[in-house]
């Protein structure tokens, strides 16, 4: 039986979206492609019908973790000030349901160390859609916003990273509520 076109872009789409959560929550190396397909209702047979390889779905999931995290996050800025979006940005990212959920939040805290790890191809990638934050933060000039997102970004990445990691509740919102204190005093 023939699919019609827009019934494998679908089929893709979903792939994609089943291996963003899969990766966020499992890490890169977690999910082999059987699991990534019987995840989808798919069997492995079908994979290399939509993609080259396992790079190319990595690299597409990560995309797709990016704009789903992107998503909750402009929809939540829609209604603030430009100036206090940053802050706005920093308040959800530090929060504790974003911390909770790695299978939907922020690829880089959940998966920063394996990104590095990928080919240049994926980082390169990664890295345009990262950068796509710099005109939320901090700074009168393109320069100093840049500036900022490295320091910002790098610290609430870092603090989820290691909040993720303290078992107690209350040490875990304590690392959240630092992090997130220091960053809204500071810039």
């Amino acid at each position: 039986m023939r699919y019609q076109p827009e019934h494998k872009r679908r089929t893709r789409d979903r792939i994609v979206r089943n291996a963003a959560r899969k990766f966020r929550a499992e890490g890169l190396n977690g999910p082999g492609v059987v699991s990534l397909m019987k995840a989808s209702g798919l069997t492995v047979g079908g994979f290399y019908k939509h993609f080259r390889s396992k790079d190319e779905l990595l690299a597409d999931a990560i995309a797709q973790g990016f704009s789903d995290s992107s998503e909750r996050i402009r929809s939540s800025l829609q209604d603030v000030p430009c100036q206090d979006r940053w802050k706005e940005l920093v308040r959800f990212y530090l929060s504790t349901e974003h911390c909770d959920r790695p299978d939907i939040g922020c690829p880089v805290a959940a998966l920063a160390t394996e990104i590095a790890r990928a080919k240049p191809s994926v980082r390169k990638r990664i890295a345009g859609l990262m950068k796509e934050w710099v005109e939320f933060m901090p700074g009168a000039t393109a320069t100093q916003r840049e500036r900022n997102f490295f320091v910002i970004f790098s610290a609430m990445a870092g603090a989820v990273s290691i909040a993720r990691i303290l078992n107690e509740p209350a040490e875990r919102q304590k690392a959240l509520d630092s992090m997130r204190d220091h960053l809204l005093h500071s810039f």
